[in-house]
């Protein structure tokens, strides 16, 4: 047996849905300058999940996987949870943990925690579809003590062209908001919109979070042993 093998390095584990383009360069930046840690990627199809859920069965593939990868922590990079009512997402958490034995969260949930970490409850939600879904992921953070009190949609039904958005108009879209209702935080909805860099230039009272980099970070919390992952 080969004794002289160095210890392994540090690894997270990402999901994300097919069509995504944004998470792996943003997962990039965020560790730029460190050689400490591994990125493991695994991808899911976009669609053909059932209306209420998901197709556990591509999730528990993929969780395997990075889980033979050796990852300390597991996150679905996707925004579907809040469309869906979180519960959802907190049974894929579950069930793919007592799987492999490694923590999960979803982008959703980790969503949930840090808006409630930093006291928020009064946000401006800018998303990726139409009007009416929305609506429903306003009224779905609203059953969990999150109050959107302005939105904007962006209208794009094909999610690869979520990651085609120029920086600019999310910006305006942004700001456009400030003035529309007293909130606490700005939230870009969709882990294929590049809003990661807005989330430290925006410029504002309120705090923006970027979701394709909120599940990171609670993924980064594990690795320091200060994660809190919402399961009920």
């Amino acid at each position: 047996m080969t004794t002289d093998l160095a210890p392994p390095r540090r690894a997270i584990g990402l999901i994300l849905p097919s069509s995504n383009r944004v998470v792996e360069r943003v997962a990039h930046r965020m560790i730029a300058g460190r050689d400490d840690i591994d990125l493991c990627f695994a991808r899911v199809p976009y669609a053909g999940h059932p209306a209420d859920g998901y197709d556990m069965s591509v999730f528990r593939a993929a969780a395997r996987m990075l889980a033979e990868a050796r990852v300390e922590g597991i996150c679905w990079n996707a925004t579907r949870g809040a469309l869906l009512g979180f519960d959802p997402d907190r049974r894929l958490c579950a069930e793919l943990q007592d799987l492999t034995g490694v923590p999960v969260t979803t982008t959703a949930l980790a969503t949930l925690d840090t808006l409630k970490r930093h006291g928020v409850t009064r946000i401006a939600l800018l998303a990726q579809g139409d009007c009416a879904e929305t609506d429903r992921i306003a009224a779905n953070f609203a059953r969990e003590g999150i109050e959107v009190a302005v939105s904007h949609s962006l209208a794009i039904r094909e999610n690869f062209d979520a990651a085609r958005v120029p920086s600019d108009r999310l910006l305006l879209d942004l700001r456009q908001m400030d003035g529309s209702a007293d909130v606490q935080a700005r939230l870009i909805w969709s882990t294929n919109i590049e809003g990661y860099s807005l989330s430290t230039t925006a410029g504002s009272v309120a705090l923006v979070f970027d979701s394709a980099s909120i599940g990171m970070q609670t993924l980064f919390g594990i690795l320091e042993n200060k994660s809190i992952f919402i399961r009920s």
